[in-house]
């Protein structure tokens, strides 16, 4: 009688992980160092109901708008566009840098013809770095040694003061050339 020998090497295997590990060991450091770099960082932009309200009428029917145009070299330029005319304001650079104080000073005058617009349309050089542009952002939200500034809300009819000149920043220039 013969005898079946039967193979019993078929019904195990080695499985090979160390492919597998390789490519854990790699991307595992890789995606912890690129969260490491990444941050995010916010602004507090919080607006009584009353300014916020009129910011979204005067955005909806706006025939005023405030563009600022910022360069490293020249320094400010405030271009207020009304009744298509274009009435341009400079602040030039004090020395080297900017004169920022003059900026908000400036922004002031502008807001004070126009009350009603709250939204101001950034043009920033390539240049211009955001560190730079956040300063810029921060002395064009609020009045100097908190003053007030007047307008009649549309809504009561009732005048209204606000310490905010312009939370709204709009980038006017996002795709460089």
């Amino acid at each position: 009688m013969r005898y079946v020998k039967t193979r019993s090497s078929d019904a195990t295997f080695d499985l090979n992980l160390a492919p597998i590990l390789d490519i854990i060991v790699s991307i595992v450091p890789l995606l912890l160092l690129s969260v490491a770099f990444v941050q995010v960082k916010m602004i507090d932009t919080s607006v009584p109901q009353v300014v916020a309200e009129a910011v979204q009428r005067a955005n909806e029917k706006s025939e005023t708008t405030v563009t600022l145009k910022v360069s490293k070299d020249k320094g400010f330029t405030f271009e207020v566009v009304k009744n298509g005319k274009k009435t341009p304001t400079s602040v030039a650079n004090k020395g080297k840098d900017w004169d920022v104080d003059a900026l908000q000073a400036a922004a002031l005058a502008v807001k004070q013809q126009n009350p009603e617009v709250f939204r101001v349309d950034l043009a920033p050089e390539a240049d211009v770095n955001l560190n730079d542009l956040v300063t810029v952002m921060d002395k064009l939200r609020r009045t100097p040694d908190a003053q007030k500034i007047a307008f009649v809300d549309p809504a009561n009819g009732q005048k209204v003061e606000t310490e905010l000149m312009f939370p709204n920043v709009l980038f006017a220039n996002v795709i460089a050339n």
